[in-house]
């Protein structure tokens, strides 16, 4: 297709709603012109013999005009008319999956033509769903606002009915509006630089009194207002520094509610537990491996990663990793393996490979490791310093001596050109080669080296592979 936006709009369509579009553009209500329907049955047609992408404006005029002299502005309509189409459908089903919002949009129309009865029935049912919601986030406020902003114009029109309350509930209703929006704000700035925890100061207006709100009244925000009170904790935890009140805490309350959360606001509360139980395994505070792995675990049980639609290469990766250094295997192999087709195409070859690599090294199948290894493309540090981690502990293993020092200095170069890339795991990766080089000495020449190298391994938490080395180091005595 040469029409670039319309081709992205199709393609990235799933097979349901690409039929549920092809209802739509059936629908005389939204449509009226028979060619687009034959533009779409013609689209349909080219996606099954996947002929869609070289389809080309001469092919569309002689399917849907034959006979007919080429006229190039004609089609190119017909293509926006389609296109627009696309868009409205599309429009409607993103707002479908805000229902709230919907009923207030009914809720305006209905007092527009002055339906009282049918607005009053509507009205009742949205304020049964705002009491019952667990998820009070900004979209919840947003049509929470718009709600009662509603029913104070409708009510509004009887002068010498009380509004007091109303209109009290409805200031309410803005402040937390631009709570939860502010605090998703920052924890989305935070996201981005988890690796700075406690460091980090926010110069954002109005942070300080909304804080000092939340705290003056946690015990009614944590009862009345549970998202605002996840983002609270969360901001706290990634500013607050040495202290790990916030991680736990943040922890109880999501485990304890889990199957309230929808799973948006799983999403918001999940990747910054994770990332901070990550980053505190690699100041070498290991405990939080099992904190980590509650989380990942939990989390399976509800449902969450079965409904996603995609799932991160990298947070799949790391749902690896820490399963296999907890020695879990047998539950890492379920994992891998109901989800792996979750991945996104372009990372999907890589991640399963690196994947099974770690599981088949876990389990000594040191040459099934080495090939799927050798065949993962490095798209990130990530990948890479995995990848040259599990193939050093390899070599090692197999007494490849020289193969492995090659791998090391390699290793070595590649770091010291992204020190800036790498942050606080640039000096844990120069601390796992600097050990491997004390260990190669201490065994292929002075034995007497093994007791500086363990005192110094052990004097190091946040070392890469800390528990190997060890392992390798008493193997030696």
């Amino acid at each position: 297709m040469q029409n670039l936006k319309l081709t992205e709009l199709i393609e990235n369509l799933s097979s349901a709603e690409f039929k549920r579009l092809g209802d739509f553009i059936r629908s005389p209500f939204f449509n009226k012109n028979i060619n687009t329907v034959l533009l779409y049955d013609l689209f349909e047609k080219s996606i099954s013999n996947q002929t869609f992408k070289t389809l080309s404006r001469e092919d569309i005029h002689n399917e849907l005009y034959r006979g007919k002299k080429y006229i190039d502005s004609k089609i190119r309509s017909l293509l926006s008319d389609f296109k627009k189409l696309a868009e409205k459908f599309l429009m409607i089903t993103e707002s479908e999956k805000n229902p709230g919002q919907l009923k207030n949009i009914l809720l305006n129309g209905l007092y527009e033509r002055c339906m009282t009865k049918n607005f009053d029935s509507i009205s009742n049912e949205v304020s049964k769903d705002l009491k019952q919601e667990f998820n009070k986030n900004s979209y919840y406020y947003f049509n929470r606002l718009s709600y009662e902003h509603s029913v104070l114009e409708h009510k509004g029109t009887n002068i010498e009915v009380n509004l007091d309350s109303r209109y009290f509930s409805l200031s309410d209703s803005i402040d937390y509006f631009f709570f939860a929006t502010k605090l998703e704000l920052i924890n989305s700035l935070l996201s981005r630089k988890y690796h700075v925890l406690g460091s980090l100061k926010i110069n954002i207006k109005f942070i300080e009194e909304i804080l000092s709100f939340i705290k003056e009244n946690i015990t009614e925000i944590k009862k009345e207002n549970p998202i605002i009170y996840s983002e609270y904790l969360i901001l706290m935890m990634m500013t607050s520094e040495g202290d790990d009140q916030y991680f736990h805490e943040l922890q109880i309350f999501v485990l304890k509610n889990i199957r309230k959360y929808n799973i948006l606001e799983l999403e918001q509360v999940y990747y910054p537990l994770i990332n901070y139980g990550f980053n505190k395994v690699a100041m070498g505070k290991n405990e939080y491996l099992n904190n980590i792995f509650d989380i990942y675990k939990t989390i399976e049980r509800t449902g969450f990663y079965a409904e996603k639609k995609n799932f991160q290469d990298i947070d799949f990766i790391s749902v690896i990793i820490i399963g296999l250094r907890l020695k879990k295997t047998s539950w890492v192999e379920m994992f891998y393996f109901n989800y792996k087709e979750k991945l996104k195409e372009e990372f999907k070859d890589d991640t399963t490979n690196l994947a099974k690599a770690m599981i088949s090294y876990s389990k000594k199948d040191y040459n099934t490791a080495i090939s799927l290894l050798n065949i993962v493309n490095y798209n990130n540090s990530y990948y890479y310093l995995k990848s040259k981690e599990t193939l050093i502990q390899i070599y090692y293993e197999q007494k490849q001596y020289e193969t492995l020092q090659s791998l090391i200095d390699a290793t070595k170069h590649y770091i010291k050109r992204r020190q800036n890339v790498l942050s606080i795991h640039y000096e844990r990766y120069l601390k796992f080669l600097k050990f491997v080089n004390m260990l190669l000495k201490a065994k292929l020449k002075d034995k007497s080296e093994a007791g500086i190298l363990k005192k110094e391994v052990k004097t190091s938490n946040n070392a890469i592979a800390r528990e190997w080395l060890l392992e390798k180091i008493n193997e030696l005595n």
